[in-house]
């Protein structure tokens, strides 16, 4: 599980995470993004009702 807010719009599974400005926090990631920026893969959806949202998703971490 990873916790992650909606600053930067809804997280469908699929979606690249990298950090957020909220501390403790992971975001969807914009295109393009930068190498060596992306924390994982979102299992999980968080809709973006009416503004930001946080919430706890399963995440996909790969490390290499």
């Amino acid at each position: 599980p990873c916790k992650v807010i909606t600053e930067n719009g809804a997280i469908a599974p699929g979606d690249l995470l990298v950090t957020s400005s909220t501390s403790g926090h992971a975001m969807k990631a914009s295109s393009p993004t930068a190498d060596g920026t992306i924390l994982g893969k979102a299992l999980g959806t968080l809709a973006d009702v009416d503004g930001t949202q946080t919430d706890s998703i399963m995440v996909y971490i790969n490390l290499m």
